[in-house]
């Protein structure tokens, strides 16, 4: 099997305290058909002393001032020259198995454009939290194309843990520059718009946590009114589900559970010792009953 050429960005400013994570999370996997592209921002603290050390791993690096995280993803992403692409942020992390995972499944699905793998989750100091309960639920392409997949409806879907053809990414376009705070958001639905996202059942990116910090938290009413903007004209969500998670967090969760859809799904079978590919009817939610009434728990105490 030949694998393909992988391609990663990853862009950073001020990042002293997690680039050395992510750097290793990528580069201790010793993928074959590497190609890593590092744009850091104009850093003053200690993040190129860091980078610097790896560089030797890396396919193309600069330091400069840009404007803004996603103009330097869309540069990056020029840069690249893989026929897989994808990006990640400089507080996340693969995992050691990601990367070979990733190319064995674009290798052997020639008909995939566009993979996630499970949620999963890293507090400050880099401990895995989290990971999501339910295996490999379904993401319905008509739900992500119409922009169903917001906090108020169907949740987030983890940018870090996508990958995807570089002929799908040229097929919409890449970013809407446009947008400063959800510019993936829309990638996503105009992603789906082509093809299916396709569920790979295990996790294959972890979050970093930082509440309060994060571009995500910090700018979450501009998230929200360009989300509103994208959004615009596209089909609503049929309105008992919308009052329904009106209700608060746990009916949000409850009504996921209860929603099954048909999508693809890629797992892990251990009679064949392959990765197999089918179309099954999943739950859209990407956690069980026993996790919400666990954090509901941690937060009460």
């Amino acid at each position: 099997m030949t694998l393909p050429i992988i391609s990663l960005v990853t862009t950073c400013y001020n990042a002293d305290a997690y680039i050395e994570a992510t750097l290793r999370s990528v580069l201790q996997q010793d993928y074959p058909a590497l190609d890593y592209v590092l744009l850091d921002g104009g850093s003053q603290d200690g993040t190129l002393d860091i980078i610097r050390r790896y560089a030797s791993g890396l396919s193309h690096f600069s330091s400069e001032r840009d404007e803004g995280q996603y103009h330097a993803i869309q540069k990056g992403m020029s840069m690249a020259s893989g026929e897989v692409c994808a990006w990640l942020n400089a507080d996340d992390i693969y995992l050691p198995w990601t990367l070979a995972v990733v190319g064995e499944v674009f290798a052997q699905f020639p008909e995939v454009d566009w993979i996630i793998g499970a949620p999963a989750y890293l507090n400050r100091q880099g401990q895995c939290t989290r990971v999501a309960g339910v295996q490999a639920p379904g993401y319905p392409r008509s739900d992500i194309a119409s922009g169903w997949y917001r906090e108020s409806l169907s949740g987030f879907l983890q940018q870090e843990s996508m990958f995807w053809r570089r002929s799908l990414w040229e097929r919409v376009g890449g970013l809407d520059l446009s947008l400063k705070y959800a510019a993936d958001f829309d990638l996503w639905r105009r992603f789906a718009e082509h093809a299916d996202l396709v569920s790979v059942a295990t996790p294959l990116a972890a979050f970093r946590q930082r509440p309060g910090e994060q571009r995500s938290s910090v700018g979450r009413y501009h998230y929200d009114d360009e989300v509103d903007r994208v959004t615009a004209g596209l089909p609503c969500a049929a309105a008992a589900w919308r009052m329904l998670n009106r209700r608060g967090e746990a009916m949000r969760h409850l009504v996921r559970m209860l929603r099954w859809k048909q999508a693809p799904v890629i797992a892990y079978s251990n009679q064949a010792q392959r990765w197999v590919k089918v179309d099954s009817v999943r739950p859209t939610a990407r956690t069980t009953l026993a996790d919400v009434l666990l954090e509901r728990r941690l937060r009460s105490t």
